[in-house]
């Protein structure tokens, strides 16, 4: 197990070896930390929202729930593990998976490993976004951009002497659900029945941002705008974001499907990443689990705890993993990015079994 944990002063790190999962929560399990939350929680300044929300969204009333999300990308296994530990979690508990489809990357696209004279790797780019539109609005691909796609990939795998890629690859192409709902839901739902997580519960931001509970929560931040404003301004410091400028809100509004800035609580639509994840602690789980990357956002979160809400924040935890590409045999290839479909999901589970142990 790696060091670090709920509120610790600890860098998360990145394992290095392949197949090495490492994971930091402090010295007691998720569920228990999740108990005493639920109870920190369930009695706090937000409790009647709290339980609104969850029946407004169908979460259970009766269960812990534990929350981790990233955004609808082919994503590294790393990140994966933790949509199949939730996946995975003891009866007493329902994981919760958020689809950050609020997001608006440059592009759409992942490293593919290629051989030439030596081991490197190309980018292939499904689709190029110069308008940052979120991916909310971003249409499932069709057969022509997919077969494309295939053509590209198979490419540059079949330089490698380990035929596994390829071979994977292949198989997660030829399961790709029918276009249907726009990326989003359409990339999900390819993901999830290749790792065979269709059971755990998704909540996409553009659905959530439209809720009852969510607007709620918007107009008691707007009422303690005075406290609320300057407490980012620390948070954002804190967790190496960028400051507002001058009338901003931590929140975005769209225009032409791109995100601008909020200059008021009634353009305020999507939050930004602080404030999303606030959000999620505050109202809707029990438990939060970032990836090594994300958790250096945390402590900023746990100030707005302190000074917005007025307690101390609950607990939350970090998880990565790393799972190389073999090329060639025993041998590995630069990087830890390749997309999820290139590896071996025995590996994974393998890695998720002895993180399962530690909950």
């Amino acid at each position: 197990m790696g060091p670090g944990g709920a509120g610790a002063e600890v860098t998360p790190r990145v394992p290095g070896g392949p197949g090495e999962v490492a994971w930091g929560w402090g010295a007691a399990g998720v569920l228990e930390l999740a108990r005493r939350a639920a109870r920190s929680l369930g009695s706090g300044p937000l409790a009647q929202l709290r339980a609104a929300a969850r029946e407004e969204l169908g979460l259970p009333q009766d269960k812990l729930i534990v929350a981790a999300g990233h955004q609808p990308l082919p994503i590294h296994p790393g990140i994966l593990l933790r949509e199949l530990l939730l996946a995975h979690l003891p009866g007493e508990a329902s994981g919760l998976w958020l689809v950050v489809d609020s997001d608006a990357p440059r592009e759409v696209g992942f490293p593919v490993p290629l051989r030439r004279r030596r081991y490197t790797h190309h980018r292939v780019v499904l689709w190029d976004n110069p308008g940052r539109v979120i991916l909310a609005r971003f249409p499932a691909p069709g057969e022509g951009r997919l077969r494309r796609l295939w053509e590209l990939l198979a490419a540059r795998l079949s330089t490698l002497i380990n035929p596994a890629p390829l071979r994977r690859a292949g198989e997660f192409f030829c399961r790709l659900p029918p276009p249907g709902e726009g990326w989003p839901k359409w990339w999900e739902a390819a993901k999830a029945g290749w790792a065979k997580t269709e059971g755990l519960r998704r909540l996409w931001v553009s659905e959530l941002v439209q809720t009852a509970a969510f607007r709620n929560f918007l107009g008691w931040l707007a009422a303690r705008e005075g406290v609320f404003l300057p407490s980012y301004a620390r948070a954002a410091e804190l967790a190496g974001l960028p400051p507002l400028h001058p009338g901003e809100l931590p929140f975005w509004q769209l225009a032409g499907g791109s995100r601008v800035p909020a200059g008021s609580w009634r353009e305020a639509h999507f939050p930004r990443a602080l404030t999303l994840t606030f959000f999620v602690r505050l109202v809707l789980c029990d438990f939060f689990l970032h990836g090594a990357g994300g958790a250096g956002y945390e402590p900023g979160v746990d100030l707005l705890f302190r000074e917005v809400v007025g307690i101390e924040p609950p607990p939350w935890g970090w998880l990565a993993g790393t799972f190389l590409v073999e090329e060639p045999p025993g041998a590995h290839l630069p990087g830890r990015e390749f997309p999820f479909f290139l590896h071996d999901l025995t590996q994974l589970r393998e890695g998720l079994s002895g993180l399962l142990s530690a909950l």
